[in-house]
């Protein structure tokens, strides 16, 4: 019900009250409610107790004379209450306006009612994105619920639009204008705190650790970016441990690295507040690399404190300033990485002199090889640049000697062993092994200052270890050693093979793990042509040294099997001693050393000493004793004999050479027209046992050679037939 209807019916009441106290003959009773009060605010038509409801006559009273506003009433309750004003009655408002704009108001007479129906859309506002609003009867405009533009895909962002409602279009929440590529747009980086500076067709930033153009290159892998450091002046100061990617790109060869001659290098510097371990690695993303540190203050001018292919461990480097250069093959990104550790002190192994480690006294010794360099050549490996370690081992009395070494790297490695007198001569070696772990036995190893140097087969090796063994020298069984040599001077002595060991060897072989040598002597006390035999039953080696056990000493040194005998011409008196080594391990070692009056060359050794040959008479010599004075058909180092032909007139000329002795060795004839000049040759010839040369000549002076390997020099003859060409 309207609020000005219940004013109405409540002054209504009120005025009724007021004029029940007064009232007259024909008057109604007071007791009898107005048909307005019934219903609650129901009908207002005047009604007698026994006549029911009035009949609706609308407005039917109104500006009708009045005593009371009973008198007023029309029936109706859909316009309203009627009441007597100063004699007259007046029509009020009608009761159903609810003063909200947005309803439809309407009364129901019949059901003497009023009726109010919202109408929402005189509430829309045209921003769907607030939600739909409505209209409450009693109320009046109500808001709706907002809209929600999230469709659950964290790929899209919503958006509103006040006609058009939702909308979801790519993330971007950086707002650079690209979408983000993890939601297939192009944007490589869409965090909202940095990305916007980093979109698609953007400058790269060298440096900063992000794509900045989105081509999937960030920093110094964008080619874009160039070396900055490419000088000593330029270089770049790290700030500390850590992985740097850099790049050679732009960088031409300005510095002499002692690992790699060729590329293009750039500089770094680093600094140390204390003594530390520095580790540089280098991975280069295209081509191959290396790695130098120097000290600052010779950064230009080098050398190379250390320089290795891809990494470099410097070892207990003093707090300062170093500069560490990075060469490529060719220009590229790399990365590089520094670590500092606690400084180990640093052994001294890297060459042989008095403050070399010693390890004299035995024990396990171990380092890095990026502690040394490459010094020394070793007999067992004539080749190789791998960097090799330097110990001192001094002998102050006859010892065994067992030494055992091993070496590490990324894969498996060949391990170099040699015990040596000078690490400048490889020829000083006592012995020279190769082996994954290789093992030097020796006995009763002779008093002295020694080395031992190892190296690895593998460049890139990391650390070696080795163990030394040193005992006074045990008893040898005769003939095993230097100390128990056997004499053979003018006698035959056999040694079983069961009682000797390796000890020295020969500069000619047998001086592997597995070969056993034995240690003889001879004497002479005059000039004197010494025949050496041996015999083993197979093949062996036999060196003839001027001190036991030294092979630097060695005069001589041949094999063969199973018997070798070897004349030595004009030995000085002395004491010689032979070293017999073989692999065999069963059977005996049988020497002996014949004693025979020296044997001169033969007159015609030389040019100018040349024989005379004549026409079908033989002419014999001996070449035992000739030496190589003329280079000629045979092969250098083959003694020779010098003969003189000469002819008066064209001659068609035969010359037949042979062994005296039946061996069958070759002999070779070489025909001269100068014999000091090796161009002179003019014809050769050569055969087991004799040999045939046949020439038409020209009148002259010619010189014939014969000539034979050192191995078979002995007695011949030579006869030259002259007849018409």
């Amino acid at each position: 019900m309207h609020a000005r209807t219940l004013r109405a019916l409540v002054a209504l009441t009120a005025l009724a009250s007021a004029l029940g106290a007064g009232c007259t003959v024909g008057e109604r009773d007071p007791m009898r409610p107005d048909a307005a009060m019934l219903d609650g605010g129901g009908r207002d038509a005047q009604a007698t107790p026994d006549a029911g409801p009035l009949e609706c006559d609308p407005d039917s009273t109104v500006g009708a004379s009045c005593t009371s506003t009973r008198e007023c009433d029309d029936g109706c309750f859909c316009n309203g209450v009627e009441v007597c004003t100063e004699g007259t009655c007046v029509q009020h408002e009608a009761p159903c306006d609810d003063d909200i704009e947005c309803t439809a108001d309407s009364c129901n007479e019949e059901e003497n009612r009023c009726e109010f129906v919202g109408r929402d859309e005189m509430c829309a506002d045209e921003d769907v994105c607030n939600g739909t609003e409505s209209c409450v009867p009693g109320l009046g405009c109500r808001p709706g619920l907002r809209l929600t533009c999230n469709d659950g895909d964290p790929c899209t962002v919503g958006t509103c639009d006040a006609t058009t409602g939702c909308a979801f279009i790519a993330r971007d929440l950086d707002g650079d204008g690209f979408a983000d590529e993890r939601c297939g747009g192009e944007d490589c980086n869409d965090d909202p705190v940095v990305g916007a500076a980093i979109s698609p067709g953007g400058t790269e930033v060298c440096g900063n650790a992000y794509d900045d153009d989105c081509d999937g290159l960030s920093d110094y892998r964008d080619p874009t970016c160039g070396a900055a450091n490419d000088t000593c002046d330029t270089a770049e100061m790290l700030p500390g441990p850590g992985t740097y990617v850099r790049t050679t790109r732009g960088a031409a060869n300005n510095y002499a690295l002692g690992c790699r001659p060729t590329g293009v290098d750039t500089v770094f510097r680093i600094h140390l507040d204390d003594p530390a371990d520095v580790q540089v690695t280098l991975s280069v993303e295209s081509g191959t690399g290396s790695v130098a540190i120097r000290p600052w203050a010779s950064c230009a001018s080098g050398p190379d404190a250390y320089c290795r292919d891809n990494e470099v461990l410097a070892r207990d480097l003093a707090a300062g300033d170093y500069a560490v250069i990075v060469r490529t093959s060719t220009g590229s990104t790399f990365s590089l990485t520094v670590a500092q550790m606690t400084a180990t002190p640093i052994q001294r192994v890297d060459v042989c002199n008095d403050a070399t480690v010693d390890i004299s006294a035995g024990g396990t010794f171990t380092g890095f090889f990026s502690d040394v360099n490459h010094d020394y050549t070793l007999s067992c490996r004539a080749t190789g640049t791998a960097k090799d370690v330097a110990y001192r081992l001094v002998i102050t009395q006859p010892s065994d000697v067992r030494l055992t070494a091993s070496t590490t790297a990324s894969s498996s490695t060949t391990t170099y062993l040699s015990l040596v007198r000078d690490c400048t001569s490889p020829a000083t070696a006592i012995a020279c092994v190769q082996r994954a772990s290789a093992e030097i036995f020796r006995r009763s190893v002779a008093p002295g200052v020694y080395y031992v140097l190892l190296e690895s087969s593998s460049t890139a090796a990391t650390t070696w270890r080795l163990v030394a063994d040193i005992q006074p020298a045990a008893m040898r069984n005769p003939g095993d050693a230097c100390s128990s040599e056997l004499d053979i001077t003018n006698s035959m002595v056999s040694v079983p093979l069961s009682s000797v060991e390796i000890d020295y060897g020969t500069t000619c072989g047998g001086n592997t793990t597995s070969s056993r040598d034995a240690s003889f002597s001879f004497t002479t006390t005059e000039l004197r042509d010494v025949v050496l035999t041996t015999e083993v039953g197979g093949i062996h080696y036999v060196s003839v040294a001027g001190d036991c056990g030294d092979l630097t000493t060695e005069t001589s040194c041949t094999s063969g099997t199973p018997r070798i005998e070897q004349r030595m011409l004009r030995v000085p008196a002395g004491t010689y001693h032979v070293t017999v080594s073989t692999a065999l391990a069963s059977g005996s070692i049988v020497a002996s050393a014949r004693l025979e009056p020296p044997t001169f060359p033969p007159a015609n050794d030389t040019c100018g000493g040349a024989t005379d040959l004549v026409h079908a008479v033989p002419a014999t010599a001996d070449l035992l004793a000739a030496g190589d004075d003329v280079l000629g058909c045979a092969a250098e180092g083959s003694p020779d004999a010098i003969h003189r032909l000469v002819i008066t007139e064209r001659r068609n000329v035969t010359l037949v050479a042979r062994r005296t002795d039946g061996s069958p060795e070759v002999l070779a004839i070489g025909l001269r027209s100068d014999c000091a000049t090796p161009s002179s040759d003019l014809a050769c010839a050569s055969g087991g046992g004799s040999a045939l040369l046949n020439r038409t000549l020209d009148a002259g002076t010619y010189y014939v050679v014969v000539e034979s390997s050192r191995g078979a020099v002995g007695p011949y003859s030579i006869v030259a037939y002259l007849a018409e060409p």
